[in-house]
């Protein structure tokens, strides 16, 4: 990791105020001085390539993930290197906050809003999906929504950093809640973790709390069901089960589900093993 001061220019970007902070690095308002464009530059001060061919390894996996293209995946313009090992991302201005802020500061968000946030992070993840890559870090300050309440997913490259050790191994609190029991034992980040974070991001959204008593993953006891509809209970509990044999195998699985319960129609096996009478943690034990 670069001991540095982020510089005052960057490539040919003059570097503004910091704007926000994260686990890969410090997020900056930045001007293009070539075309006045304002844009967030992200340096990745948090990203340890002092290691032998890591720093290759790093530029490599964010270029991967710029070169994904969805709508609600947020872009990533251009990757940057300076002469002192610092990597930069340059991305759009987010037009709006991350769904966290809401969350943070006690607002609730409208069910056809969430409903709506739900569905798009869903279609972005089944892209990612198709393309054999899982996200990994699926939490609220990772969802951004502009002015007319449309999502964006970011930090894509983040779980893998950390997979290869370049960011600090520990998660934040906040993605601990939001983590497949089974993160404990598996490092690399699939498909079916990402359907646990959403089902867990679903139930946040609806109901404004996270659904667990305990952040670590194998000390959860019980999901509460206050503030849902029945039918969506089981849908969500499906989604958040830690048998993964038993969970969604796929986005769009939950999806339909999810959507279904809507119509108040539901696949007759969700209902069968996560019906309202059962205790999840009847289904929750490794």
């Amino acid at each position: 990791m670069s001991d540095s001061t982020p510089p005052f220019v960057f490539g040919t970007f003059q570097l503004g105020p910091s704007i926000g902070e994260g686990d890969m690095g410090t997020v900056y308002k930045a001007q293009n001085t070539q075309t006045q464009e304002t844009v967030a530059l992200k340096i990745l001060d948090k990203v340890d390539t002092s290691r032998e061919g890591m720093r290759g390894a790093a530029v490599e996996l964010i270029e991967f993930a710029a070169s994904l293209t969805h709508t609600h995946l947020h872009p990533i313009s251009q990757v940057l290197e300076s002469p002192d090992g610092l990597t930069g991302i340059v991305m759009p201005m987010a037009a709006a906050r991350s769904v966290n802020r809401y969350l943070v500061e006690g607002k609730t968000i409208p069910r056809g809003a969430a409903t709506k946030v739900i569905t798009q992070i869903a279609s972005v993840l089944h892209f990612l999906h198709e393309q054999e890559v899982a996200h990994g870090s699926i939490k609220p300050t990772n969802v951004l929504l502009d002015a007319q309440g449309n999502a964006t997913l970011s930090d894509l490259p983040m779980t893998h950093l950390r997979e290869l050790g370049l960011i600090p191994k520990e998660p934040s609190l906040m993605q601990r809640y939001y983590m497949a029991p089974e993160v404990v034992y598996h490092a690399s980040p699939e498909p079916s973790h990402d359907v646990f974070s959403l089902g867990v991001l679903a139930y946040h959204l609806l109901t404004g709390r996270i659904p667990f008593d305990d952040p670590e993953p194998l000390a959860r006891k019980k999901v509460s069901r206050e503030g849902l509809p029945p039918i969506l209970i089981p849908v969500l509990l499906r989604a958040m089960t830690s048998r993964i044999r038993l969970r969604y195998q796929t986005v769009a699985a939950f999806m339909q589900d999810f959507q279904g319960a809507a119509n108040g129609k539901i696949d007759p096996e969700t209902e069968r093993l996560f019906s309202l009478a059962d205790e999840p943690s009847e289904h929750d034990e490794p």
